[in-house]
């Protein structure tokens, strides 16, 4: 163990050795108790671990951190699976551990416990010898009141003694110690022996103290009732000192109710497991629970308490009565036990107090009237509590147990009089409340139940009988006094009625369902009254035209409760029905509607309900009344609650049925939409009434004033009983059908809430309708599909739907319902297919295939449909049929079609990329279409490729891969839709590119085997004895890999050498540009081919390509002929000629004649190839120079044309600009070749750069950055020359008018809000801040006096705020809250390397103010001090300082250090002068020596410099007077200041004021020194000699010489 595992903890305290009168033992020896905190110091001398030692002595000490610690260390010593406990260390342990087990600190405790299972579990049986002291610690814990340490001291348990029989086995071993332990901790330890007052707060000591009582007890429950009775017996010694010990038995009332609860669950055990142990001790016992336990506070442990009280009373009544002794009676005590309540206990209390009761000796309860009006009125005022009124329900029946016994006690008591004024205030305040008799309230939940109890009590039933038509009376009084309609009161009376008789009928129940024996003749009395209340409150109704709601809800009441026994009464019977079928259908309208319906619901099992209820209906629908009160009444009738008898009555009546039809649309939406959804889902309406209320509903959702009422109707509907709208929609030929699309149309609806409310109903009918039929199903989204027009749904919507009407099953019962028609896909898809771009040659696969593709007027048959997004018919089922075969499993279920599916998948797919590629080359969208479209197309592509990559992968390798028989199905149906188009038409062309992606494909995954490449050169032969072009270039694209080395494809290469070395380009330029496509194709796709090939065949036909370049051919032809040629001249390399100066001949003149077109703003699509092929050209030459052995003559060409090939491609990047390439690939691949070869040029100075910088501006990136690359490297170079011209001829230098128009007007926020930021930052924006940067360019390498030109003319023109203004705005200052531009290196600007634009341009704006604030201090100090918005003054300033100003601060101090190291060192005139640069205290100290003594300033530069301009300090100031110092370090600031922020410049101007004040400055004739001790100058001129001296010197001359001559002419001086 190292030493670093044990450290000395700090402690609280050191326990002292003894106490005065403390010195006696806990079980009468000389020692002190395990227990106490007084013990003698363990000696530790035999641990051979120091550390060890230390942590051991740790835990004597007071603080419970330190203990903690301790324990940590000790456990992290014990932990090792090698770690080895001595004798000595275990011998150490077991006597502190007890100590720990019962520590303060709940931590301790439990570190302590699992310490002591560690522990104990490694030393195994070395432990038995330690056990009886820690045993009973050990059980103690077990019942610690801390769960978690009452764990650790389980789980150590269980470690050590892994079964039940082992643990039973330490209980017995170790009875004896574990008694003499609980005997010792519970009845000798106090708290003043357990903790030390003077470490430890009293009231951690008193929990300490019964936290150890209550567990010790705890631990001798454990023994009584675990142990046998034969192992007790070994020890009984023990547990009758225990029992008999007084101390014992005073824990029954001690103030701890944890301690208490141990004490009563001890006595409960022994009286079940050992009861001789307590017969033993009665008077002990009667005395402890009698005498003192009923008069004590059991508060916490009231339960335990009446249990063990009862228990003992059930098995020892003797402690009642002949044990018991005390000055008062025990029923005395008894009283003031029952006054107390259960004291905070639960309803169980009472429970057990109840069985108490019953088990009590009957002379406890034998009390006279007198007493046993106390003992009930202590009762009474303890159930009656405050706090017992959530356990009334037990209470209050124990209370009445109580009564029944004292009563049924043989005693002289009045009965009637106790149950007078003991028992019926009971029910009297449950029926009429008063607040004088408040204290019988019983209230609650079950409040009737509660009151019934008192049938308990015997006798009762006679005076019940007696009182019971006075409290019916009591009942008829409160309805017939109820307040008139008129009255403001009258809710609160009528309320007050309904109230009063909901409570009898509630009581009137529970009497006749109680389980006593106690009807009889009280029933005849019950139905009596009962009767009485229906009729006066039936006269009262129909008297006051049921205005008094209140008397109907007594009698609804009475038929809700207790309606089985009193229909079963004739006259009840009688006069409930008349009133039922004379009087309700009048009344139904009034007041007492509800309590009307409900009490005739409560009557729904008697036979007289069906004609009742027929009879009531049949007057609403005739009554007098509006519609909607009509509804509103039969709203009422049918509730949710309606029996099924009356929704069959009211399903059956015609006449009801038509009412709903009648009046459910045209009533208010309020009233009927709710009820036609209840109605539905109580199943009220028949079938054809349902079907014609939905019929009218379905109609009102296309008008427009009733769409949102009906769609409410139809929600509610739909959510009480979706089936029901399910088998509405799926009725053919009907409303039901319509219902859907209406919804469809809804979702596009203006109002958002009508929208959102359409779309989640055809959600839930979408999953409805699943098991609908296909046709059905899927109507609306076909036809959204096959008729297209720009009311058509978006494509979004479409697949939204298709999903709710599939749901979440991957695969389909019947996949083609759900699929467009394929005949008209192909129709439309061929239909939007347009003559190709030339440019196209570039991007496709086939090659120059292209320019032979012609337009097909059989495309032109169908008409181009397109939707609201700009979506074509073909893109929109392109679109839906690879997002349904990606998200459902239904490919391998389309059969026969399913090659057809993929094929037209696949074109349009093809068609896509191209007019993506080039935005308008065929017509699958509209150009103009929302931004979003393109994003939306080039997800489908990304789909649609997986897709087919996946099916694919899945196929099968075939045989012939290019011939006719056996070829794959996926190319049989490219070819199916080629079927009435022509060889070269478009739809060829796609057809033949799909063919050739396929065979590759199928390459790539299946690869293929010898035997097939005859049937390849067959195909191969086929095609070009055919002319077919086309399918031949298919070929050697889809199956370049198999082909490759056959000797057909070799002696092919060959014969079309020898045919365009002998062909006449100008006779037949179409035959020659057909061979230049083959060849440029195989040459492309057979890399090693041209090895096949005589070199001296190569030199014959270059030299004829070459001159067919001099000839007028188309340029197609030319693009063409470059391109054979790029491919051509590596195979020759090493032939010698002048083959090579001739084709740069021909790229430099033709980029010269080009250029010299001028600017286009419309793309040339022959022009673009030819400048392609040129540019791949140049560049192959340029890689063949390059190589280890390269051509001299090629090396010479490309020397002697260099100057051409600058000129034309400058000339080429000129003409671009204007051309926008963002919708053009082929465009922009070819400026970005040109961008790459011009940034291979090597630097030569230009004279003339005006015509590069309007391309700052030109709409194409590639163009943009190739232009400012040149301007970057030429005009830092161009600044020496003008600052030498500026020098010689001392003229104004100018920077370039057409730099200064780049930057006149900026860019705002507001111009930038809808600017596309998604790829790259906007070009016209770029272009304003590239421009800044080649400004900036313009002070790198320039003169100080240039720089000062160049600063006045910004000046001028004020065109800095632009940039400034957009920088702040952009980033954030304006708003107050900037960007963090922390982890960007603001000296310098690298593109594209963020990972966002809006990133890109924080950075670039970032930049060019650090630029601005290091060449243009001064203009933007002027800027901001001009802004008024101190929120943006702020920002920008603390912004500076902290990512701006280090930077610039560390190049001014960099600058001057460099200055000081040049000039100041080197230079003669700076030989006095030193300069310090302080790089951290960002301070500048300068001191000039003047004869030894040292003048000094400083300049300081501020955190926000050079925004904040730089503070110029005096230091030390010598020989000058105090004005002219501090007008020369204003001087100096000044310079600084308004010098462009030029350190440098001000302190020269202070080093030339300096040494001018000081130039032929003579020495004083007294000290010979220029200064004197008070760093002054000579200053006193002798008048007479004319020699200089200091003032003090001269004073001191004349008062040490007492005379006031010149020291050196001796004439007068006059001083002053």
């Amino acid at each position: 163990m190292s030493k670093r595992q044990f450290k000395s903890q700090a402690s609280s305290g050191r326990a002292g050795g003894t106490f005065g009168g403390f010195g006696s033992s806990t079980f009468g020896t000389g020692n002190s108790s395990i227990l106490s905190y007084i013990q003698e110091p363990p000696d530790y001398s035999s641990i051979g671990d120091p550390n060890v030692t230390v942590a051991f002595k740790n835990l004597s000490k007071k603080d419970a951190t330190t203990k903690f610690k301790a324990l940590e260390d000790l456990q992290a010593y014990v932990d090792p699976a090698d770690a080895e406990i001595t004798d000595a260390f275990l011998e150490a342990w077991a006597k502190i551990f007890p100590r720990l087990s019962i520590d303060s600190a709940r931590r301790v405790r439990q570190l302590s416990h699992t310490l002591n299972g560690q522990i104990c579990a490694k030393c195994g049986k070395r432990t038995v010898k330690h056990m009886p002291r820690i045993a009973g610690p050990w059980l103690a814990g077990t019942f610690d009141n801390d769960r978690a340490a009452a764990k650790a001291a389980a789980d150590a348990l269980n470690l050590v003694f892994s079964s039940p029989e082992k643990i039973y086995g330490v209980r017995r071993t170790f009875q004896r110690s574990i008694i003499e332990f609980c005997q010792g901790a519970a009845l000798h330890e106090t708290v003043n022996t357990l903790s030390d007052e003077r470490t430890i707060n009293s009231d951690e000591a008193i929990a300490t103290y019964a936290r150890v009582v209550s567990t010790s007890l705890s631990v001798m429950t454990s023994l009584v009732s675990e142990l046998q009775l034969e192992d007790r017996k070994e020890e009984q010694q023990l547990y009758d000192e225990t029992f008999q010990d007084p101390k014992l038995w005073e824990l029954v009332c001690t103030a701890d109710p944890g301690v208490r609860r141990s004490i009563h669950r001890l006595v409960r055990t022994a009286l079940d497991k050992q009861p001789e142990l307590l017969q033993d001790h009665l008077k002990i016992v009667s005395s402890a629970y009698v005498y003192k336990g009923l008069h004590a506070d059991q508060t916490g442990s009231a339960l335990d308490f009446i249990q063990t009280l009862g228990a003992l009373t059930w098995a020892l009544p003797i402690i009642w009565t002949d044990a018991y002794s005390g000055k008062r009676s025990a029923t005395s005590r008894l009283r003031h036990l029952l006054k107390q309540g259960s004291q905070s206990a639960s309803a169980e209390y009472w429970q057990a107090l109840k069985d108490l009761f019953k088990q009590l000796p009957r002379p406890i309860l034998t009390v006279t009237s007198e007493e046993a009006a106390q003992l009930l009125s202590s009762a009474r005022t303890g159930v009656s509590r405050k706090e017992e009124r959530f356990n009334a329900s037990s209470a209050w029946p124990a209370y009445f147990t109580l009564v029944d016994i004292v009563l049924s006690s043989p005693s002289d008591l009045d009965q009637q009089a106790v149950l007078d004024k003991h028992v019926m205030p009971a029910v009297r305040q449950y029926l009429q409340p008063a607040p004088e008799t408040a204290e019988w309230s019983i209230t609650g939940a079950k409040a009737a139940l509660v009151v019934s109890t008192v049938s308990i009590v015997k006798g009762l039933a006679p005076l019940l009988e007696k009182e019971w038509p006075d409290l019916a009376n009591n009942v008829i009084e409160v309805a017939k006094l109820s307040h008139p309609e008129q009255s403001k009161d009258f809710e609160k009376s009528q309320k007050h009625v309904a109230s009063t008789g909901e409570r009898w009928a509630d009581l009137q129940k529970e009497l006749w369902n109680t389980d006593n024996d106690f009807l009889g003749s009280v029933e005849k009395t019950f139905v009596a009254t009962n009767t009485k209340i229906l009729e006066e409150c039936i006269a009262l109704v129909v008297a006051r035209n049921g205005k008094p709601y209140g008397a109907a809800a007594v009698i609804e009441q009475l038929l809700r409760q207790c309606s089985g026994r009193l229909l079963s009464d004739e006259v009840f019977r009688t006069d409930y029905t008349a009133f039922v079928e004379k009087d309700v259908p009048a009344l139904i309208f009034s007041s007492s509607q509800r309590q009307l319906i409900y009490g005739l619901y409560a009557a729904n099992t008697d036979p007289m309900f069906h004609a009742a209820f027929e009879t009531l209906l049949r007057g609403v629908v005739d009554a007098d009344e509006s519609a909607d009160s009509r509804l509103t009444a039969l709203r009422q009738l049918f509730p949710q609650s309606a029996p099924a008898e009356a929704v069959q009555i009211a399903k059956g009546m015609p006449e009801l049925q038509e009412f709903f039809v009648r009046t459910m649309p045209s009533t208010s939406a309020g009233t009927s939409t709710t009820f036609f959804a209840d109605l539905v889902k109580l199943d009220v309406l028949a079938p054809e009434t349902t079907d014609a209320i939905l019929t009218n509903l379905t109609t009102s959702l296309a008008v427009h004033d009733e769409s949102e009422s009906s769609l409410e109707a139809l929600e509610m509907v739909s959510k009480a009983d979706v089936n029901t709208v399910k088998e509405f929609m799926s009725k053919q030929g009907e409303a039901g059908e319509h219902l859907l699309p209406n919804l469809l149309r809804l979702e596009q609806s203006s109002n958002d809430t009508v929208a959102e409310r359409a779309t989640a109903l055809t959600s839930r009918l979408s999953s409805a309708i699943g098991e609908s039929k296909s046709s059905a199903k899927y109507n609306v989204v076909l036809q959204n599909l096959e008729s297209v027009s720009a009311e058509s749904l978006p494509m979004d919507a479409v697949h939204d739907l298709t999903n709710r009407l599939v749901g979440s099953e991957r695969t389909l019962e019947s996949p083609l319902d759900i699929l467009p028609d394929l005949a008209l896909w192909q129709r439309s898809l061929c239909a939007t297919l347009m003559p190709l771009r030339q440019s196209l040659a570039i991007l496709s696969p086939l090659g120059g295939a292209t320019h032979f593709v012609r337009p097909d007027n059989a495309s032109k048959q169908e008409l181009v449909r397109y939707d609201g997004e700009g979506l074509s018919q073909a893109l929109r089922m392109a679109m839906y049929a690879g997002k349904l075969l990606i998200e459902r499993d239904i490919l391998p279920q389309l059969g026969a079609v399913q090659d057809s599916v993929l094929a037209l998948l696949y074109i349009s797919v093809l068609a896509a990329e191209d007019n993506i590629s080039i935005l308008g080359v065929n017509g699958l969208w509209k150009a103009e279409t929302p931004e979003d479209t393109e994003a939306q197309v080039l997800e489908f592509i990304t789909e649609a490729h997986r897709l087919l990559s996946g099916h694919w992968k899945g196929l099968l390798p075939r045989a012939g891969l290019g011939t006719a028989e056996d070829q794959l199905p996926m190319i049989s149906a490219l070819e199916r839709v080629q079927e009435g188009h022509g060889a070269l038409s478009v739809v060829a062309y796609y057809v033949e590119l799909g063919k050739a992606r396929v065979r590759e494909n199928q390459i790539e995954h299946h690869g293929f085997s010898t035997k097939h490449v005859e049937s390849l050169e067959a195909a191969v032969k086929h095609h070009r004895a055919a002319k077919e072009l086309l399918p031949l270039v298919s070929i050697l694209v889809g199956l370049q890999q198999p082909l490759s080395g056959t000797p057909t494809l070799n002696r092919f290469c060959n014969e079309l050498v020898a045919d365009l070395t002998d062909l006449n380009i100008e006779e037949q330029e179409q035959t020659g540009l057909q061979n230049l496509v083959i060849l440029s194709t195989i040459v492309r796709t057979q890399e090693d081919i041209i090895t096949g090939i005589a070199k001296q065949r190569l030199i014959f036909l270059v030299k004829r390509l070459l001159a067919w370049l001099e000839s007028d051919i188309s340029l197609p032809t030319r693009s063409e002929v470059c391109k054979l040629l790029a491919h051509l001249f590596p195979g020759m390399a090493d032939m010698y000629g002048e083959h090579w100066e001739q084709a740069l001949q021909f790229i430099t003149s033709y980029w010269t004649s080009f250029a010299g077109d001028g600017a286009r703003d419309v793309i040339e699509e022959g022009h673009v190839l030819l400048q392609h092929a040129s540019l791949r050209l140049l560049a192959t030459l340029k890689k063949l120079a390059k190589s280890g052995e390269p051509n001299d003559d090629l090396v010479d060409a490309l020397k002697d044309k260099e100057e051409s090939i600058r000129v034309g491609l400058v000339n080429l990047l000129t003409s671009a600009n204007g051309v926008s390439d963002e919708t053009h690939q082929p465009l922009m691949i070819t400026h970005e070749l040109l961008a790459r070869q011009i940034g291979l040029l090597p630097f030569k100075p230009a004279e003339d750069l005006g015509d590069l910088y309007p391309l700052m501006y030109t709409p194409s990136r590639p163009v943009q950055e190739a232009a400012f690359e040149l301007l970057h490297k030429q005009v830092p170079a161009a600044q020496e020359q003008i600052s030498l011209e500026a020098a010689l001829d001392n003229k104004t230098a100018q920077l370039p008018d057409e730099l200064l128009s780049l930057i006149l007007e900026a860019p705002t926020l507001d111009s930038l809000a809808n600017a596309p930021f998604e790829r790259s930052m906007p070009l016209s924006l770029r272009g304003y801040l590239f421009s800044w940067r080649l400004l900036f360019d313009h002070f790198n390498g320039s003169s100080f006096r240039v720089k000062g030109d160049y600063i006045e003319q910004l000046k001028d023109g004020t065109y800095l705020s632009d940039l400034l203004s957009l920088t702040f705005d952009f980033l954030g200052h304006t708003r107050g809250r900037p960007v963090d531009v922390s982890k960007l290196d603001v000296q310098v600007y690298i593109p594209d390397t963020e990972p966002s634009p809006e990133k890109d341009l924080q950075w670039l704006l970032t930049h060019l103010y650090f630029q601005a604030l290091t060449y243009l201090p001064s203009l933007v100090k002027s800027y901001y001090l001009d802004i008024r918005s101190r929120q943006t003054s702020q920002a920008v300033e603390n912004w500076t300082a902290k990512y701006i100003s280090p930077p610039a601060i560390n190049a001014s101090l960099q600058a001057v250090a460099e200055w000081s190291e040049k000039s100041v060192k080197e230079d003669p005139e700076y030989e006095k002068m030193n300069v310090k640069v302080g790089m951290r205290s960002k301070e500048i100290s300068v001191g000039y020596i003047v004869d030894e003594q040292t003048m000094a300033m400083k300049v300081v530069l501020p955190d926000a410099y050079p925004l904040v301009s730089a503070q110029v300090q005096g230091v030390s100031r010598v020989a000058v007077k105090e004005e002219k110092w501090q007008s020369w370090l204003r001087n100096c600031q000044g310079v600084i200041t308004f010098s462009n922020g030029s350190i440098t410049d001000g302190l020269s101007a202070w080093r030339k004021n300096v040494t001018g004040a000081l130039k032929g400055q003579s020495e004083c004739a007294i000290c010979y020194s220029i200064i004197s001790a008070d760093k002054q100058l000579p200053t006193k001129r002798c008048p007479t000699c004319k020699n200089l001296f200091h003032s003090s010197c001269l004073f001191k001359w004349f008062k040490t010489s007492n005379a006031s001559t010149c020291p050196l002419c001796r004439n007068p001086f006059n001083f002053n």
